[in-house]
This record gives structure tokens, C-alpha cells and sequence, in this order.
């Protein structure tokens, strides 16, 4: 039995299975994650070898050359660059778009075990990096303090900041950039190590071993067994000092200066040229980016902004997602509901009876929320691209069901009993809208398939568009049937004026045109000609997402010679410095500047919101033009405000 003869001979079973499918889609879509964009593995791993003490050159010999020469032998590798440095050896891999990153990255770890016997001793654990679209951070901060000096207050931020933070539900880790907690620093006095012929490596055994926790064993005694643990933890800076260096009463204290402080940072954040610590919150993988986002933002507000032992303290949000996923969403949706009311206007144009216009566009809903339901199952999340897929599939979700609707409505013309003109007319060009069904679904099957960058992203188009279209093709041979069996009423004789009007020219202009066969070519490859020449003349601008509103510039340092952390912070006041002194005239509420070693980048945050790209291209002119010469430095703006540390 085919749907068509299922609709209309069993009209009840038709109606559960068409309600039960509307129930379990419409729950399915309330609990579909919102994300700002699908889950994608970057294919980019890197790996850092770790190596204390030692300088670039024999880095790059000892390590960084044999590593490089076992990773060049991974499978779907495109490219792979290294750079040694004076603690470490690091190592980019760049994989063809597709790849599993979890087999990789265990490839690369099998790898690593494979060259870690030959490499020196002393090299410490290799650190193996990727990146996915769900560790992007769903809410940044920046901590400023007028007048309090938070490098010393770790503790403080973590108890009264980062700890409420970590509670709300769905937040699976809070990263504090910018202060770290205080650490025991052991700095070694030469004079002393030579002076007492000191093992310095056998001394950091020894300190290493002092330092664990180590589970010895288990011992029976009378039926009963206790497990035996070595305690190796001290409990302060004096018990360090008090180790013993020797046999002959040596101690640590007298060959070091013991330290429990801060540890150096190698970078620095300026928020209004004032010294800033960023917080970053990261989701869990199912957790919805929404709702964690508005409940960390009230945390904030309510609870760390008005906390009493924070005087002076301010916690800024300054990024969440939440705000991008509502912002595209809403006006994805206004979107697709403004295209479904015009093509429900449109059919009513041509059909001119509202039972036939409704029975038609309850087509829409129907497959969209089915769509949605099968999204939920799938595991899928509705982002922009999801949304936009399905946005551009409401247009084509009423195709099949139109072609349905004309055949059975011709049958009843000839035909008096609705139920078998349904019947006759659904199975008449079912073949039809099955094949026109699947046409459409092998137009996107390269999007789906595809393994470049491109596809792997509109993938999720083509994915949505294609589940939206099959539960278009269900509903056209169930739930048009159905309706038009016990709905749909003989339609008049006559057709209306304006579709005769309509008719009429279009016959003259196809009589034209059949007649005038040549100058009808002319006139097509000529229209052709003047679509595309716009493109390739370079006069469409082509980008992954359409413009956007902007609010942000991101200005970037480029140093020739080498700038140390101190020096690139002294360029980055001066900037500052005159960026604030142009303030109105650059339209900038507030800077924001990250710095460390030969790398430094400020983000200027507008007044206006309703920037276009032109806008910003004449400020960003602006700005360049105007900047200070700085020996050494050039500056530039990149097209991603998103960027700066």
C-alpha cells in the first residue's frame, strides 16, 4: 500500500501517525541546542616537545629535525612546519579537511611514543593541541581594577570570580588569563653549587621524589591489610629549605633562594589603559549556548559585581555568544516566515481559493517541524547555517505539494467523488515528485559529501535543506491526499481575470520567442554575460558570511627587530595614548590591547553600532593615516574584530 492509498483509505491511522510525528517533532525542536555555529574539527594539531634549559639551535637539532621527520609520515598531512625555541620545540600539522581529528590526534600520539626513546632524556611530556568550533569560548570578560593591583590576588579571583562561575550549570571550565597563582621558586646560587660540588640533576631527582605521593604497597598483619603510602608533600617554604642536600648537613636554603611567589607572565592585557585579566567560559558539548550564556551574565551582574569584597573590581562581558546565536536566529527566522507568507500569498495569487491555498501551505509547518525533530535525533544543533538551510528550504517545500494538489484538483473536475480524485490524482504523478525529490537531493549531495574547507561548513546547509525536502516529499503524498479528500471543493469553471491576464502574455512572449530563436539566444547569453560580469570584474566582494554590522577594529603590530615584553607594552601606551586622544574623532569607547614578546595588537570598540563595511573602511583609512611613526613598528587592521588575545 502506498502513502497516497494509505492517506485516504485510512484516514485515522493517517491522522496519528501525521499527529505523532507533529508531538515527537515539536518536543524534538524545543530541546534542540542553540549554537552559534555546528560542531567542526579544525584540521590543525600542534604539538609542543617541552625542553628546559637549553637554546634553539640544539633544539632544533636534537628534536625539533628527528620529531618533524616521523610526523612527516602521517597519513592525509598537507603541511608541517616547526620553530624551536629557547624552552620548547613546536611543530604545526595542517591535515586535508575531514579528517577524523580523533584518529589523528592518536596517530600523532603513537607517533611521539614512537620517537621518545630517541630524544634527550630530560625532554618533557609532549603536549598534542587541536581545535573544535564547541571550544570556543561562549562568554569572554576583562577584570579592571582602578587602583588595585589583582596580580597578587589569584586566590581572591578564584574564590569570589572564577568558583560561582564554575557552578552555574553547563559550564564545563572557567580559563583567569592574566594572574596565575603563586608558585615555590627554587633559584639556585652558583657560587654555592661549586663552592659545595653540588649534582644538580641528581638534586632535582631528589626534589622531584621528596615532592610525590607514592603508594608502596599493602601489608597483612593478623587478617587485617593496610595499604602503605609514602607522604611526600611539604607543608611550607621552611620545610623546603630545611631538605638535605648531603650527608654532610647541607641544606637547600644554603646553596638557593627559596621564593613562594607569582611567576613571571609573559604577556599582558591593557582595558582602558589600565592593566586587565581575562575570564573565558567554556560550555559543556551538549549543554545549551543560550541558556548557559544568560545565566553566567546574571551571575556576573547580580552576584560578582555586587560582591563586597570585590571593591573596586569590575567583571566587563566582553564577548557571548548568546548574542550572536539570537541576533542571526531572529533574523533568520523573520526571514523564513516573511518568504513562507509570500509564497502562501503567491499560491493564493495563482490558486484563488483559500482551501486549496491552506491545504498547500499546513505543507510548511509540517515539514519544517518535522525536520527539526529529525535534527534533534541526528544529534545535530540548530546554528546559522542549520537555520539558514532551512530557511531556504521553506521556498521549495511547497513544490511537490502543489504538484499533488493541481493533480488531484484536475481529477476532481472530471471525478465527483473527492475521496477517489484524491486517490487517482496523489498516485498519477507520485514517480514524479519522488524523482523531482531526488534530483533536488543529489544537487546537494557534493555539500554533504564534499572534503574541502568549503563543504565541510555548508555541509550543514545541505544536510538541513536535504532532511526538510524528504519530509516535504511525506507530506505531499500523506498529508495532501488526506486533506484534499475531505477539504478540498470543486474548483470553478472560469479562472480568475488576473491568472487569464497573466496567461495570455505568457503565451505571446513563448510565441516570441519560439519565432525569434536567435535574438532569443542573444538576449539569454547576453543576461548571462551581465550577471556574471559583475563577478569576475572583482565588483561583488566575496567573503564565507555576508557582511555584517561592526563595532569593533582590530589593529595588529608588526615589529622588524625584536621587541621584548617591556618594549612592546612601551609601543602599545603610546598608541593607546594617542588613539584616546583622537577619541571622538575615531568614534572609540575603549581600547583594548594584548602584548607579549614581538607580538602585540589593540581592539578598538566604537560608539556606533550601525557601521557598515564602508564606514569602516574609510575610518580604518582614517586611523592609518593619522598614527604615529614608531622606528621599527608597522601596524594593520584585520578584517576579523574578533581577534587580539
Amino acid at each position: 500500500m502506498n502513502l497516497a492509498r494509505l492517506a485516504v483509505k485510512r484516514p485515522i491511522t493517517t491522522v496519528m501517525i501525521l499527529v505523532c510525528v507533529l508531538v515527537i517533532g515539536g518536543i524534538a525542536s524545543t530541546r534542540l541546542p542553540l549554537a552559534y555555529l555546528p560542531e567542526v574539527d579544525a584540521p590543525f594539531i600542534w604539538v609542543e616537545v617541552p625542553y628546559p634549559n637549553s637554546n634553539p639551535v640544539q633544539i632544533e637539532r636534537e628534536i625539533a629535525r628527528p620529531v618533524e621527520e616521523v610526523l612527516a609520515t602521517l597519513p592525509g598531512l598537507k603541511t608541517i612546519r616547526s620553530q624551536s625555541s629557547a624552552d620548547e620545540a613546536g611543530f604545526g600539522l595542517e591535515f586535508t579537511w575531514g579528517e577524523d581529528l580523533d584518529i589523528v590526534r592518536m596517530q600523532v600520539s603513537e607517533k611521539m611514543e614512537q620517537i621518545r626513546p630517541t630524544l634527550p632524556p630530560d625532554v618533557g611530556e609532549p603536549l598534542i593541541y587541536s581545535f573544535n568550533t564547541s571550544e570556543i569560548p561562549v562568554v569572554e570578560g576583562r577584570i579592571s581594577a582602578l587602583g588595585v593591583d589583582l596580580s597578587s590576588n589569584y586566590e581572591l579571583l578564584e574564590a569570589r570570580v572564577i568558583n560561582p562561575i564554575r557552578r552555574v550549570p553547563g559550564v564545563a571550565r572557567v580559563d583567569l588569563n592574566g594572574v596565575e597563582p603563586r608558585e615555590i621558586s627554587i633559584d639556585l646560587v652558583l657560587a654555592a653549587i661549586k663552592q659545595h660540588n653540588v649534582d644538580v640533576g641528581e638534586l632535582i631527582r631528589r626534589l622531584d621524589g621528596a615532592a610525590s605521593n607514592l603508594v608502596l604497597g599493602q601489608v597483612d598483619d593478623g587478617g587485617l591489610r593496610y595499604s602503605a603510602r609514602s607522604l611526600g608533600s611539604f607543608d611550607s617554604v621552611e620545610s623546603i629549605g630545611e631538605f638535605p642536600v648531603n650527608q654532610n648537613g647541607l641544606k637547600l636554603s644554603d646553596i638557593a633562594e627559596i621564593e613562594y611567589e607569582e611567576p613571571p607572565l609573559a604577556y599582558g592585557r591593557h582595558l582602558d589603559r589600565e592593566y586587565a585579566i581575562a575570564v573565558e567560559v567554556f560550555k559543556e558539548s551538549t549543554a545549551n549556548t543560550v541558556e548557559v550564556v544568560h545565566n553566567v551574565t546574571r551571575v556576573i551582574e547580580e552576584d560578582i559585581n555586587n560582591d563586597p569584597l570585590l571593591q573596586g573590581v569590575k567583571l566587563f562581558v566582553w564577548e557571548n555568544q548568546a548574542e550572536h546565536i539570537t541576533q542571526g536566529l531572529q533574523g533568520l527566522r523573520n526571514a523564513g516566515l516573511l518568504g513562507a507568507l509570500m509564497a502562501i500569498f503567491v499560491l493564493y495569487f495563482f490558486l484563488r481559493r483559500l482551501d486549496s491555498t491552506l491545504i498547500v501551505s499546513l505543507s510548511i509547518p509540517f515539514s519544517v517541524i518535522a525536520a527539526c525533530g529529525v535534527m534533534h535525533f541526528l544529534g545535530n544543533s540548530l546554528n546559522l547555517l542549520s537555520m539558514m538551510g532551512l530557511m531556504l528550504g521553506v521556498g521549495m517545500l511547497v513544490d511537490n505539494a502543489i504538484v499533488v494538489l493541481e493533480s488531484i484538483d484536475r481529477r476532481h473536475a472530471d471525478e465527483p467523488d473527492t475521496k477517489k480524485a484524491a486517490l487517482e490524482g496523489a498516485q498519477s504523478v507520485t514517480m514524479a515528485v519522488v524523482a523531482s525529490t531526488v534530483t533536488s537531493l543529489i544537487v546537494f549531495l557534493p555539500l554533504i559529501l564534499g572534503q574541502t574547507e568549503l563543504t565541510v561548513w555548508l555541509g550543514e546547509v545541505g544536510i538541513t535543506i536535504s532532511l526538510a525536502l524528504i519530509c516535504s516529499l511525506i507530506s505531499s503524498l500523506l498529508l495532501i491526499p488526506l486533506m484534499s479528500a475531505h477539504l478540498l471543493r470543486k474548483r470553478r469553471t472560469e479562472p480568475p481575470r488576473s491568472v487569464v491576464w497573466l496567461e495570455n502574455r505568457y503565451v505571446r512572449l513563448l510565441d516570441w520567442t519560439l519565432r525569434h530563436q536567435v535574438w532569443t539566444a542573444v538576449i539569454l547569453v547576453a543576461a548571462l554575460g551581465l550577471g556574471l560580469a559583475p563577478l569576475f570584474a572583482g565588483w561583488v566582494e566575496n567573503a564565507m558570511f555576508s557582511a555584517h554590522v561592526n563595532k569593533r577594529l582590530y589593529m595588529a603590530y608588526e615589529f622588524d627587530d625584536y621587541h621584548y615584553k617591556s618594549e612592546a607594552e612601551d609601543v602599545v601606551d603610546k598608541i593607546e595614548t594617542f588613539l584616546y586622544a583622537h577619541q571622538e574623532e575615531f568614534l572609540i569607547e575603549s581600547v583594548y590591547s594584548f602584548y607579549a614578546a614581538n607580538v602585540a595588537g589593540s581592539t578598538l570598540i566604537l560608539t556606533r553600532e550601525d557601521l557598515r563595511d564602508d564606514d569602516i573602511k574609510e575610518l580604518r583609512g582614517k586611523i592609518r593615516e593619522n598614527l604615529p611613526e614608531i622606528p621599527g613598528v608597522r601596524f594593520h587592521f584585520d578584517d576579523d574584530a574578533d581577534e587580539g588575545g
